[in-house]
């Protein structure tokens, strides 16, 4: 099922105010610290990061319609809290029967208006915490920081966000058909290396355009504690197993590692937690995907201490938003999305984002 959410400028989670972010108070001005950013501010004054596009919409005069970083000494307007703003809708006066009646003039007919731009269409799926979920704060790592990238290259960009669980049809149908222009987070396979590359990662590296990483993550190999596959230190130790990998996932890491299909026999269910169900009810011998979706699909279910993750045999992989190479305003958007993603380095965004979703994801299996 496809859940959509519309935004002109993303909404993120709420992160820890950085060591910049004085003590700030709403209804009132703010002079820029050094190592502040919208988001910092945000937080200090609201108490909710969320909502530092209340505060960039006051202020774009100040801070520029390209939302570039704010300077050190820059005055800000921190409007009231809009959470705390009454909502209600004034009561329309009634008409005053002893007023003197005018008879209206017709109105000349104003230009037509310029069509909108159709919004750019993100698509992401569920299943993937602690990168993208919707039961996530900000829906999840990955999508904050798409949604912020979105926002450092141009906050009047519009966008649509929706969720598709289906990961492969992202892939095979949605981006190629035009339905979606720009998916996340994929993972890059070997593309200078396509001899050692399966034909589904060929098709990858041929028809899409990635981003630049937003995300490094380690690959790796989980099994059951007693099953003594988390000791094995040589691939060929996986040989004749059955290994599970969620389908939308490159193979690559197995292929690079001789795992292919004559070596081992490969499961490919839709979620994580399918694979790891699996792995405890002995349907399969180990489980091939990320740490960090490893752990907290492991921690839904429950089984931590029944599951261990090989620490020898771990491969080092980054996560990207892909284009279809037919689309050319997706194939722009990359670009402009590789511009945002530097601008988070340069304010500290993206490590607010990151760190406060890994905290997020610990405290909260």
């Amino acid at each position: 099922m496809a859940l959509a959410r519309s935004f002109t400028i993303g909404c993120t989670a709420a992160l820890l105010a950085g060591p910049a972010a004085f003590a700030q108070e709403a209804c009132t001005t703010y002079k820029v610290q050094p190592g502040d950013n919208l988001r910092f501010i945000a937080r200090a004054a609201y108490g909710d990061a969320d909502l530092y596009r209340v505060i960039y919409d006051a202020n774009v005069a100040v801070i520029g319609t390209k939302a570039d970083i704010i300077g050190v000494g820059s005055e800000l307007v921190l409007p009231c809290d809009p959470k705390s703003t009454s909502t209600a809708t004034a009561a329309v006066a009634a008409p005053d029967p002893a007023a003197e009646t005018v008879t209206p003039v017709a109105a000349t007919p104003e230009p037509a208006a310029t069509p909108a731009p159709k919004p750019i269409g993100f698509v992401t799926g569920n299943g993937y915490a602690p990168f993208a979920d919707e039961t996530l704060p900000g829906g999840g790592m990955m999508t904050q920081l798409v949604e912020m990238a979105v926002f450092r290259a141009d906050p009047s960009i519009p966008y649509k966000l929706t969720f598709i669980n289906d990961w492969e049809a992202h892939i095979d149908a949605l981006l190629p058909s035009g339905a979606y222009d720009l998916s996340f987070p994929w993972i890059r396979p070997n593309c200078e290396a396509p001899e050692t590359l399966s034909p589904g990662d060929q098709t990858r590296c041929n028809d899409f355009v990635f981003s630049g990483p937003f995300y490094e993550i380690v690959d790796g190999f989980f099994a059951l504690r007693d099953s003594g596959l988390g000791s094995v230190t040589k691939y060929a130790g996986f040989e004749g197993k059955r290994i599970c990998r969620p389908e939308g996932y490159t193979t690559g890491v197995l292929d690079a590692a001789g795992l292919t299909a004559g070596t081992i026999t490969l499961i490919r269910p839709a979620e994580a937690t399918d694979c790891f169900r699996a792995l405890a009810a002995g349907e399969v011998d180990l489980v091939s995907m990320d740490a960090e979706v490893g752990d907290a699909a492991l921690a839904k279910l429950g089984l931590t201490s029944k599951v261990e993750q090989n620490p020898h045999l771990t491969t080092l992989l980054s996560l990207h938003v892909i284009a279809h190479k037919s689309n050319q305003r997706a194939v722009d958007m990359i670009g402009q999305l590789d511009a945002g993603l530097i601008e988070m380095y340069e304010t500290g965004e993206w490590y607010d984002i990151v760190s406060t979703a890994l905290a997020q994801n610990s405290n909260n299996p």
